[in-house]
């Protein structure tokens, strides 16, 4: 694993403890931050990809195999997935799970270091289209301050290469850590916002917070090269 993904995972795993049933949290059972409601999705979706290749499990190549989307999910290795490939979930298999359906997905490596590690963490912690979008607007609202040349980029949740492309001038203009905790400011509004609107959420609110916060101090150690 790249050494940029090292240092990403390294804070959000400090984040995503052990087995878990929060009444409260819509993932439902979660082991090192991997959802039982995130692991179905990813299955059902592997199951389609093969539907649309017109590709069965039957004599398929890719079965049983790492290259297999839906194999990937079955943790335990007992042929299904469900709630026992949750509680088999190691610390490995999340970070696994996580660097192949967040950093590779988003092009995490393709940015500057506090981009991307805000990026990752928000996208475990949120979901990747919402994180996008926050490091998006915090990049525009960066690059329409204080760049010299600036055109706006979408704010619709795609890492597509205009948005890379805009956080590679806040680099060369050593503002991207200026933006990633901007991003940072918009998840903590984010995270008020959602827990006004959902009360049932508000148990997870004060969390949430320390955990901005404290990725807020990982890349102030990050920017002195303390880590």
């Amino acid at each position: 694993m790249s050494d940029a993904f090292q240092l990403a995972h390294a804070f959000t795993a400090r984040w995503e403890g052990g087995l878990s049933d929060h009444p409260s949290d819509p993932g439902g059972l979660t082991n090192h931050g991997v959802s039982l409601r995130w692991v179905r999705e990813l299955a059902r979706q592997a199951r389609e990809e093969c539907r649309r290749l017109l590709r069965s499990c039957d004599g398929c190549a890719q079965r049983s195999t790492p290259r297999c989307g839906w194999y990937s999910l079955d943790l335990d290795t007992d042929g299904d997935v469900d709630a026992d490939d949750i509680r088999a979930c190691t610390r490995a298999q999340a970070a696994a799970l996580f660097k192949a359906h967040f950093w590779d997905k988003l092009h995490c490596k393709a940015l500057p270091l506090p981009l991307a590690v805000t990026l990752y963490d928000g996208a475990v912690n949120m979901g990747p289209a919402r994180a996008t979008r926050q490091l998006q607007r915090a990049m525009n609202v960066t690059g329409d301050a204080q760049l010299d040349h600036y055109s706006p980029i979408a704010e619709d949740g795609v890492m597509g290469p205009r948005t890379r492309e805009l956080a590679e001038a806040l680099a060369e203009a050593h503002l991207d850590f200026y933006a990633a905790r901007l991003s940072l400011r918009l998840r903590e509004t984010f995270y008020r916002d959602l827990a006004a609107r959902r009360p049932s959420m508000r148990v997870f609110l004060a969390g949430w917070r320390n955990r901005a916060r404290s990725l807020a101090q990982y890349l102030a150690e990050l920017e002195r090269g303390a880590v």
